[in-house]
């Protein structure tokens, strides 16, 4: 599959290029889609970030370098885009649990990130629900932040008392989660948000869809199954690679039913399309 090719050329060029300074452009020509779709992409297939992938190849390689060659720690440091030995040394204990010093010695226990290569299974038997639905121009509103990781504006929103205050004074909590991206170093652009047709709150961020058209999925089951994480796998290695259409604007997910006690979960996922050129 040419999609699934372009791919794994564009893991080949990450993998390739560990020690040095990646150039996006480069990458963006052998994925043949620019870069944000790229990481978009990425996250919702692998679930790590671009970031984070890079991150935790670089210090499973410098694991590698310490225990079998003499190399002194700041060399290895400054190898895989440390600029000091310290920054190195935090890094390295977070993803490993010890020093740089401690990986050289004997019978310590380190962690280790296979280099990733895409593929794609398709059984016959498994079937995939899908709409495709007109839906004429209309607004959101909620509360946009740019996170860390994926799924922070909702730990923000549940944690620091936003998200009950917005129940109180609307009637309901937030069922839409809108997505606009990933940065480079793997930050998520969310929207926690409602579908909204009155006036413009100052308070709260909002967000104009033109008219589109729109790809439907359900994602139901376990939470603890990850259906969701499985739904958007599916959608961007199975379907979107062999349909006419491309994501053309910030998708949503639409929280039918999340009941975390009952690990059980209903997700729409709506993608506005357009058609491939």
């Amino acid at each position: 599959m040419e999609w699934m090719e372009r791919m794994n050329g564009a893991i080949d060029y990450l993998e390739a290029h560990l020690t040095d300074e990646i150039d996006w452009t480069e990458l963006s020509r052998r994925a043949a889609c620019p870069e944000e779709a790229f990481r978009r992409t990425f996250s919702q297939i692998t679930g790590v970030s671009v970031a984070e992938y890079i991150r935790r190849r670089r210090l499973t390689l410098a694991a590698w370098d310490l225990q079998n060659t003499d190399q002194r720690v700041i060399d290895i440091a400054l190898r895989y885009g440390y600029e000091s030995a310290d920054a190195f040394r935090v890094a390295f204990r977070r993803l490993h649990g010890i020093s740089p010093t401690e990986a050289r010695r004997d019978g310590v226990r380190m962690t280790f990130y296979c280099r990733i290569s895409l593929k794609v299974t398709i059984k016959g038997v498994d079937r995939m629900d899908y709409k495709i639905v007109s839906r004429d121009a209309f607004r959101v509103m909620g509360i946009r932040r740019v996170t860390p990781y994926g799924g922070g504006t909702w730990a923000l929103v549940k944690s620091d008392g936003s998200g009950e205050r917005f129940r109180e004074r609307f009637g309901k909590f937030f069922d839409l989660g809108i997505c606009f991206g990933f940065f480079p170093d793997g930050s998520n652009d969310n929207m926690c948000a409602i579908q909204w047709d009155g006036e413009d709150m100052p308070e709260y961020d909002s967000y104009a869809y033109t008219p589109h058209t729109w790809l439907e999925f359900e994602a139901k089951g376990k939470i603890s199954d990850g259906v969701l994480g499985e739904v958007w796998h599916r959608v961007n290695t199975e379907f979107l690679p062999q349909s006419k259409y491309e994501k053309c604007a910030p998708t949503i997910e639409r929280y039918v039913i999340w009941d975390e006690e009952r690990d059980l979960c209903h997700v729409d996922i709506l993608l506005p399309v357009s058609e491939k050129e």
